[in-house]
């Protein structure tokens, strides 16, 4: 495995810089700073949530970009720890989530408690919008400052996720296996790769910095392997496993230990120019249908909720708290070698050409 760069310092002048963009914009969304509340403490963890008043209140709704397994399990954990409470979620890729939010922000409709992107670009532009409540939780000293929203408590950086590359062992030697991103260039894995579509925040990542690295050709050449786009990871690794594909171009490391668990036939690369990783933002939206279930929520995501990340096998999320969980198998964040976005302001402005790029090469 390789090992690298492991330390999520986001550009604190492009989070600023984003962040104080939020002043000059027209808001869609209404954001309300929580006033000061008791802290309570619950379990193992503190909340600032009035406890009567969540279960009172009987539900939290979590809009995530996670799998339907992984939503479920997430949802079902959080209901076994405060049963009063069903946890319920809607998932799609993220460019889905955020459009589906906005538009119901735009019609009068307010039934969302929680959201949780899979790219920080987005995350700023609802914070742009004041589409999040500000919420000063008491976990947050459990976090760096970087791992946090600027100013704290509008979101926080909830977990990791990375990709390389995954092939059918079956269907591909390891003497052809592609050992770079460049070698997925190679005219023999034309009609035979597939990747996410532009929904995806991942897939948007992945875009954002092989570009940097290798430049505009790099994804003009790849357009030519006429790769194949899906939705969900899940719909990746299940054509690999079977053979469909022989190669998956964005691979996320979760999603490849998910199946390799099951037996599959499949393998994992790790290019040695690093892996392109993204971080989850999770925050409460403003007007939440569930005001204290989604503070509850949100302080239990922090805490325990991390556990669930880093040890469910739909999620496998390497945890960015100060004293994370171990994960599974004992690996650490720090054996791989990540590629993520140093300027956020610059990335978070790329995400209309890369649409229009990648929708163009799927042919949408």
């Amino acid at each position: 495995m390789t090992k690298g760069i492991s330390r999520f310092n986001l550009s604190r002048r492009g989070i600023l810089q984003a962040g104080a963009a939020t002043l000059a914009l027209p808001a869609i969304l209404r954001s309300t700073a929580a006033q000061a509340a008791p802290v309570t403490k619950v379990l193992d963890f503190e909340t600032s949530a009035d406890i009567a008043k969540a279960e009172a209140e009987g539900e939290v709704l979590f809009y995530t970009h996670d799998s339907d397994p992984a939503g479920a399990a997430l949802m079902e954990a959080f209901t076994k720890d405060f049963p009063k409470i069903k946890g319920s979620y809607l998932r799609a890729q993220t460019g889905a989530l955020f459009s589906k939010l906005l538009a119901e922000r735009s019609a009068g409709r307010y039934v969302c408690d929680v959201v949780q992107f899979s790219d920080i670009a987005t995350a700023l532009d609802l914070q742009k919008r004041g589409g999040y409540e500000l919420y000063d939780s008491p976990e947050k000293v459990k976090y760096d400052a970087r791992f946090l929203s600027t100013p704290p408590g509008y979101f926080f950086q909830a977990g990791v996720t990375f990709c390389g590359i995954a092939y059918n062992t079956d269907r591909v030697s390891e003497a052809e296996a592609p050992k770079t991103w460049k070698d997925l260039l190679d005219p023999k894995w034309r009609n035979a790769m597939s990747c996410k579509q532009a929904t995806s925040g991942t897939q948007f990542v992945q875009w954002y910095e092989l570009k940097r690295l290798y430049g505009d050709e790099f994804w003009k050449e790849f357009a030519k392997q006429r790769p194949r786009g899906f939705d969900s990871r899940a719909q990746l690794f299940d054509r690999l496993a079977k053979g469909d594909d022989k190669i998956c171009a964005m691979a996320e490391w979760a999603g490849y230990e998910l199946v390799r668990a099951r037996g599959a036939k499949v393998k994992f690369v790790a290019p040695p120019d690093g892996l392109p990783a993204t971080v989850t933002a999770a925050g409460i939206v403003s007007k939440p249908a569930h005001p204290e279930a989604a503070k509850l929520f949100i302080d239990w995501l922090m805490t325990r909720g991390q556990v669930i990340y880093q040890e469910n096998k739909f999620f496998l999320y390497p945890s960015l708290s100060k004293n994370p969980p171990p994960m599974p198998g004992g690996m650490k964040l720090s054996d791989f070698k990540v590629l993520y976005p140093q300027d956020v302001a610059a990335f978070a402005a790329s995400h209309a050409t890369f649409v229009k790029e990648w929708n163009g090469m799927m042919g949408l």
